[in-house]
């Protein structure tokens, strides 16, 4: 490859597609994929990483327990579920494992992203995979989750979503998947002929990973409820001398303050940022509140959809740097990072959701 500052590089380039990292444990699967997932940034000199590089709209997700979801459509993935509950316009404040990682590749996609990064690890068992003795016992009408297996390639031939999945236990990836590379002592070798040979016309467990069923992904526009996503302490009354012992109302204030990069205080909601693994320097978690505050304060989800809202954000910090917000010691943010902050706050309220004329 010849790059503009460097002249000739060799190195393993990943296509676009759906690519498998496997191999034993402690072959540094996961630290490949760590530093793509950080790729996405430029590395100073002397850091180790000046050359590993990712598209830019590269985003992880993975199962997070007890998160909030407001008014996704996780119906690609869930179906079906007891009760008849709406997965179209699925809202809950303690998402399992499965529906927090439905929900998150669904709102990693609104933002436009093509990539995604999965590690097994970090994933749910049963969002990934459903084996053929599985589904056998259990009747495909009594389980609501259609695994992401039987959806990866379908999202690639349909959207161009590519995938990249560190796998340990499952082969069940075989099949979809256009190439295979396998760590050996942290050595990548392709492996792809290997394991496409392993499905064979009579592979046991073709039947579950393959899907029919057509599906849509960010069709639908959701458009915030604005009161729902408020930055100020809420007015409380004092007691003061200097105003004859009568009750004073204080006026409401902002209160934006970053813990790190594991959370954010907005208004009084704390937004759980630990689990966002591309979020990687307080400044960035800062950034996140002096956006959405400006987003508030110039009342941009009034009548933009959340996506919209946050574009607008995204373009102003492009053309006028990050001192067109209102606040310091800020650095670069993705829109990806904006949206899951947004999408992690408790008080988020939906208003409607609405349909553009053209699917993407």
């Amino acid at each position: 490859l010849t790059v503009p500052h460097a002249g000739e590089i060799s190195g393993m380039g990943i296509s676009d597609g759906i690519t498998l990292i496997v191999g034993g444990g402690y072959h540094g699967k996961s630290t490949l994929l760590n530093a793509i997932e950080r790729g996405v940034y430029n590395h100073i000199p002397g850091d180790g990483r000046e050359q590993v590089v990712a598209r830019k709209d590269a985003t992880k997700v993975r199962a997070e327990d007890a998160r909030s979801v407001a008014s996704v459509d996780l119906s690609p993935f869930i179906n079906n579920l007891p009760g008849d509950k709406d997965t179209q316009n699925f809202t809950t404040e303690n998402a399992s494992g499965s529906t927090s990682q439905a929900a998150s590749i669904i709102e990693t996609l609104e933002t436009g992203s093509h990539a995604l990064l999965i590690d097994e690890d970090i994933s749910a068992t049963n969002f990934l995979i459903r084996d053929a003795r599985m589904q056998q016992l259990i009747a495909p009408e009594k389980e609501p989750i259609t695994p992401f297996v039987q959806r990866v390639r379908s999202l690639y031939d349909q959207y161009r979503v590519s995938t990249i999945l560190v796998l340990g236990g499952s082969g069940d990836y075989f099949e979809p998947a256009h190439r295979v590379i396998a760590l050996d002592n942290y050595l990548p070798k392709d492996l792809t002929p290997q394991a496409k040979a392993l499905c064979g016309d009579d592979f046991s467990i073709s039947p579950s990973t393959e899907e029919t069923t057509p599906f849509n992904i960010g069709i639908a526009k959701r458009f915030a409820d604005s009161s729902s996503i408020n930055p100020y302490k809420h007015a409380v009354p004092y007691r003061g001398s200097r105003h004859g012992g009568h009750r004073q109302q204080r006026p409401p204030r902002k209160n934006i303050k970053a813990q790190n990069t594991r959370s954010l205080i907005f208004g009084t909601q704390e937004i759980d940022l630990s689990l966002l693994s591309q979020l990687v320097n307080p400044s960035q978690t800062r950034t996140i509140g002096a956006a959405l505050a400006y987003a508030c304060e110039n009342k941009l989800f009034n009548d933009q959809s959340i996506i919209q809202a946050l574009e607008t954000i995204v373009a102003l910090m492009d053309e006028k740097g990050l001192s067109a917000l209102d606040g310091n010691d800020l650095a670069e943010i993705r829109i990806q990072e904006l949206m899951a902050a947004l999408n992690r706050l408790r008080t988020l309220k939906i208003r409607k959701l609405g349909i553009p004329t053209e699917a993407p």
